[in-house]
């Protein structure tokens, strides 16, 4: 009897500190939310855009992104920032250049990670994932992970080829040359630089530093609301 009495507290004993984790996690991670909510650069616009798309559009793409992640290796709540930058997670998007889809994917593009429907969005988005991973493991730009991180956002957005035209210009040394000192170039360049063109008082280059920040702003998000731990989320600085 005693032996049952005791194995009945000790159980007891463990659900209450089980259920006080829980209660204190859910806690804490709502304090990290509404921080990182407070340190967000977008405006409550967009914020309250972002959490809606989140809770009524994102969940039915969860899969497929946990998906993608899994075959390149590529942090799922990045894949997701991404395609919100991209199309706000609408499978149906469409620029003016002819990218479509969930990860804005081009013909080209299309063709190499082997897309035969953009507008499918598990296709679109195991397509976009690939090509983000051949970018990511053919960039050289950069000395620190933070730095090649960013670099290969910017690629995904400007194209590879213009960023290493930039980063040679910086330092023929190109693993020394940081994303702050790509951003400053930027800064000074015009579209026509880059064959692209701008648009009126916003430049294609200036697009791409936005777009950067902008990931990482979603990225901050999405791992906030999934309370993913610090310890585990990509370094960016």
């Amino acid at each position: 009897m005693g032996n049952i009495f005791r194995f009945f507290l000790f159980s007891l004993t463990l659900l209450v500190v089980v259920s006080c984790d829980q209660s204190f996690k859910k806690i804490n991670c709502g304090n990290v939310l509404d921080e990182t909510y407070l340190r967000s650069s977008l405006n409550n616009f967009e914020k309250n855009k972002f959490k809606d798309l989140l809770k009524n559009r994102y969940p039915q793409f969860d899969v497929m992104f946990q998906e993608a992640s899994e075959e390149t290796n590529i942090e799922k709540n990045l894949l997701a920032a991404i395609s919100f930058q991209e199309s706000q997670w609408d499978p149906r998007a469409k620029s003016n250049m002819g990218v479509r889809g969930m990860m804005m994917v081009t013909l080209e593009t299309a063709a190499m990670v082997g897309v035969e429907k953009r507008l499918n969005p598990d296709q679109n988005i195991k397509g976009g994932a690939k090509y983000f991973a051949i970018l990511q493991e053919k960039n050289k730009i950069g000395p620190t992970q933070a730095d090649k991180l960013s670099i290969t956002l910017a690629s995904y957005n400007l194209g590879p080829t213009n960023i290493l035209n930039i980063a040679n210009k910086i330092n023929k040394d190109i693993e020394q040359v940081t994303w702050t000192q790509i951003q400053n170039k930027l800064k000074t360049m015009k579209g026509s630089e880059l064959n692209l063109t701008d648009q009126v008082s916003y430049t294609r280059a200036q697009q791409a530093i936005d777009y950067v920040d902008r990931v990482k702003d979603y990225y901050r998000l999405l791992s906030a609301h999934s309370c993913t731990p610090p310890k585990d989320q990509l370094t960016f600085f």
